[in-house]
């Protein structure tokens, strides 16, 4: 497909504007490069009164004296030199009408200047070309030009008007005006085009750099994606490989030697086969929901439930009938998906009785205040360190030597299906020693808004789940 050509400084222009960063730097390097302009313009006002003072105080007497007139305006030159450094000292850069003005007040001073030592025979009317060379400094070429002309045409009234000079010198004078206006402009051109240019570059150097930082950026995380990736089916593997083999080996034991077990060796490993299946079923859903928690395609039904009620179905999901201890008070049934929120207690229950003494109560307490109902799970065990506390919400994360049965995934997907209800899951230290996970539930009166809750919980999740 046939591309349009673009110029030097077109190409340059397209490439660095797309992005604030470029435009940003390119309007910082023309403003500092005007400002230096304008502050070495202002040095050289206060240089050229010092050395007209200079030749005149060097030759006073010799040729001629300074009238009371000349000595006004070089003091006004002065003094105005010395307020145009100064005003440039708090670093902002003078308006373009500033500017204008600015020159005008230079044509001004010089063309009394030259009044006061001569007329048309003074030998500072050369002072215009420095004028003319200031306004390449500030403005564009058309703008020099302009100037350039308009010097020329106003010491040429002059001098006619005056008399005094040589036809010759009538035609160089402004000769050599318009030729300094038509050279320094030119210059000045070319100086903006590789100022700009040079603007563009470094624009385009920043905004490479930074687009090369967010792809580093990126690439870690890429990298980070695909270590998880590879630990995750390592130990799903794992996982999968313990109950698996111990349906194969019950399998294989009934199919060899099925005609002389006892019925009572048989019945005890189909048992013990029928657990096995139900740890490798819990272990697939586990890993299903993590799919969805961080795909952000959770699904949930709200209903109004009674929290003992949650907290009865984890009790039995979890085993630990008759070690709970549960501390209601006055609390109102709660909407939420009551499946997930009893998988939620019975993960925390089960962490509960797997890191605690045998035997050891386990407490829940159960509060509400006017925005949200509270649960708290505390156990008697050797609690969870600080620096450990969230790092027990990553996947399959287990504290300790890693001994204790689980694939480190229920904390994980805890949080997931609170956070998908707005709430929070978080995790500290007992009252009375141990570790307590406390998740939280938005309060909702009724269940009538159910299709803005589910569309809620969706964004939820995805807000959630999405940065894990």
């Amino acid at each position: 497909m046939a591309r349009r050509a673009l110029g030097r400084e077109d190409g340059l222009t397209a490439i660095a504007q797309p992005t604030l960063p470029a435009r940003r730097a390119a309007d910082g390097g023309f403003a500092g490069s005007a400002l230096r302009s304008e502050r070495s313009i202002a040095l050289i006002r206060i240089a050229i009164v010092g050395v007209v003072m200079w030749i005149y105080l060097s030759s006073l007497g010799i040729r001629r004296s300074l009238g009371p007139a000349a000595i006004v305006i070089l003091a006004l030159a002065g003094l105005y030199g010395l307020v145009s450094l100064l005003v440039l000292v708090n670093g902002q850069m003078p308006s373009w009408r500033a500017r204008v003005v600015t020159v005008l007040v230079d044509i001004l001073l010089i063309t009394l200047w030259v009044q006061a030592t001569g007329g048309p025979s003074s030998e500072f009317w050369t002072l215009y070309l420095i004028v003319v060379v200031s306004a390449a400094l500030r403005f564009r070429l058309p703008e020099t030009l302009g100037v350039a002309l308009g010097l020329t045409v106003l010491h040429l009234s002059l001098t006619v008007a005056q008399g005094g000079l040589e036809r010759y010198q009538i035609v160089y004078r402004p000769t050599l005006m318009i030729a300094t206006g038509v050279a320094v402009g030119v210059l000045a051109y070319q100086r903006g085009v590789h100022r700009r240019e040079r603007s563009a570059l470094e624009a385009l150097v920043e905004t490479r750099g930074a687009e090369l930082g967010q792809e580093r950026a990126e690439v870690e995380r890429l990298r980070r994606v695909d270590t998880k990736r590879s630990e995750f089916v390592a130990i799903a593997a794992h996982e999968f490989r313990t109950p698996l083999a111990a349906v194969i080996g019950v399998l294989s034991t009934l199919k060899a030697h099925g005609d002389v077990l006892e019925d009572d060796v048989k019945a005890e490993l189909i048992e013990g086969a029928q657990a096995q299946a139900e740890r490798l079923s819990r272990l697939v859903e586990d890993l299903l929901t993590v799919s969805r928690i961080e795909d952000g395609v959770l699904r949930l039904h709200p209903e109004r439930v009674k929290p003992r009620t949650l907290v009865a179905d984890a009790e039995r999901a979890s085993g630990t009938s008759g070690r709970v201890q549960v501390e209601l008070h006055r609390v109102d049934p709660v909407v939420c998906d009551a499946d997930a929120i009893v998988r939620v207690l019975t993960n925390l229950l089960d962490n509960a009785k797997k890191y605690s003494p045998e035997g050891s109560p386990i407490e829940i307490a159960i509060t509400q205040d006017e925005r949200s109902v509270r649960f708290a799970v505390r156990d008697h065990g050797p609690g969870i360190d600080p620096e450990d506390r969230e790092a027990v919400f990553e996947r399959f994360r287990r504290l300790g030597d890693g001994a204790k049965p689980g694939a480190g995934l229920g904390l994980y997907i805890s949080r997931g299906l609170v956070e998908a209800h707005g709430g929070e899951v978080t995790v500290g230290e007992a009252p009375e020693g141990g570790a307590e996970f406390a998740f939280t539930l938005p309060r909702r009166s009724t269940a009538e808004d159910a299709d803005d809750w589910r569309a809620l919980v969706t964004k939820v999740t995805a807000v959630a789940t999405g940065t894990r």
